[in-house]
C-alpha cells in the first residue's frame, strides 16, 4: 500500500495470504491509499477505491486503471466523476480535500447550482461552470426537492407534454439526446472546456460532474475516455457502473413514481429517463463514428484538439502495466 499511485511509491506490507484472499479495514479518513498485489509470480496493476466511499455523494469515482488500447493503463488520482457535492458532510469534504481535487467541471445548470450549490473544498482552484443544456436531464429545472420533481415530471405527462411515440420502455428520446449531444453547439462549447482542461493539466486532479452523475457525466467521461484512447468495452463499464451504484435509489424512485400514477407506458417512460443502459451510451459511439469515422477525427474536427495535444495527453495520462499481470 501507498500514499500515491506510483509502483516505487507503493512500498508498506499491509498483508500476506497464502489463498489470494485480502481483507484490509482502513478508516476513510486515511484515503488515497493505492495498492498492489505482489507474488512470487507476478505483480498486478496499481489498483483504488473505484467509487470513493462518502456519506453523501454515491456516485463519485476514480476514472483510473481502465485499459487504452495500445495496452497502457488510464493513471489513477488524476480524473475524477461524480454526482452534485451539495449534501457533503464535513469527513466528505475533508475526503475530497485529501484527494486534493483542484479544478471541478459542473455541467448543472444555473438554476441547479443556485438552488443546490456546491460544499466548498479548499484544494479547488478552479471551477468550470458548462451547462451542455441536455434535453434528458432528470433534474426538474423549477423544483427544490424530489417531491416536486416526480410531481412536475408526472403532470407533464398527463399534460401530453412527451410525443406518444416516447411512452414506452425503449428509452428513444434517451437514445436521441445522446446523439444530439454529439453535435449540439452549446454541448461543444461545454465539453470542449472539460476536454480542454483536461488537455492543459494545469490543475489536477479534475473533477467532473452533474447532478446524478449519469448522462451529462456520463458524455464527458465519454469523451475523455474517448481522448485518452481507451477501449470501448471499458468506456462501456466506466457508464454502466451508475447502474449498479443507483440501483436502490432507482427503485425508491419507481415507488414514488407509482404514487403518482399506475399507466404502465407512464411508469416505463419514467423509468427509462433515470435508468443506466448500454444502448444510451453506444448510440453516442455510434454516431461519432458515422460522422466523423474516428474519435481522434471527431476531437480534432469537432473539438479543435490537435493530433499532437491528443498524443501528449495519453503520454501523460497512460502508462503501462505490469506485463506480468
Amino acid at each position: 500500500m501507498g500514499n500515491q499511485p506510483q509502483s516505487q511509491k507503493i512500498d508498506t506490507v499491509v498483508s500476506e495470504s497464502q489463498t489470494g484472499a485480502f481483507q484490509i479495514k482502513l478508516p476513510r479518513s486515511q484515503l488515497p491509499k493505492y495498492f498492489i498485489i505482489r507474488s512470487d509470480s507476478f505483480t498486478t496493476n496499481i489498483f483504488a477505491e473505484r467509487v470513493l466511499p462518502l456519506d453523501n455523494a454515491i456516485n463519485l469515482r476514480d476514472m483510473g486503471g481502465y485499459r487504452a488500447n495500445d495496452g497502457r493503463f488510464v493513471r489513477w488520482g488524476k480524473l475524477f466523476r461524480g454526482d452534485q457535492l451539495t449534501n457533503l458532510n464535513s469527513e466528505d469534504q475533508q475526503i475530497l480535500t485529501n484527494y486534493g481535487i483542484q479544478t471541478i467541471v459542473d455541467y448543472r445548470s444555473p438554476h441547479e447550482r443556485q438552488i443546490h450549490p456546491n460544499k466548498f473544498i479548499p484544494t479547488v482552484t478552479q471551477i468550470l461552470n458548462c451547462d451542455p443544456q441536455s434535453s434528458f436531464s432528470e433534474a426538474a429545472a423549477s423544483v427544490v426537492d424530489l417531491k416536486g420533481e416526480n410531481e412536475k415530471l408526472v403532470q407533464s405527462l398527463k399534460n401530453g407534454e412527451i410525443a406518444q411515440k416516447y411512452l414506452n420502455d425503449r428509452g428513444e428520446n434517451v437514445i436521441e439526446s445522446y446523439q444530439d449531444l454529439v453535435i449540439s453547439s452549446v454541448a461543444q462549447k461545454a465539453y470542449g472546456s472539460l476536454l480542454k482542461a483536461v488537455v492543459r493539466q494545469e490543475a489536477l486532479p479534475i473533477l467532473h460532474h452533474c447532478r446524478g452523475g449519469k448522462d451529462r457525466t456520463g458524455f464527458g467521461s465519454m469523451l475523455v475516455l474517448l481522448l485518452l484512447n481507451v477501449q470501448e468495452d471499458e468506456i462501456v463499464k466506466d457508464y454502466m457502473l451508475t447502474k449498479v451504484i443507483r440501483k436502490d435509489r432507482n427503485h425508491l424512485k419507481y415507488e414514488l413514481y407509482h404514487e403518482l400514477v399506475q399507466e404502465k407506458a407512464y411508469l416505463d417512460y419514467l423509468m427509462a429517463m433515470i435508468d443506466t443502459r448500454e444502448s444510451y451510451i453506444k448510440a453516442a459511439l455510434n454516431k461519432i463514428r458515422e460522422l466523423f469515422g474516428t474519435p481522434e477525427n471527431y476531437l480534432q474536427e469537432h473539438f479543435g484538439i490537435s493530433n499532437t495535444e491528443i498524443q501528449q495527453v495519453r503520454d501523460f495520462y497512460l502508462e503501462k502495466g505490469n506485463s506480468n499481470e
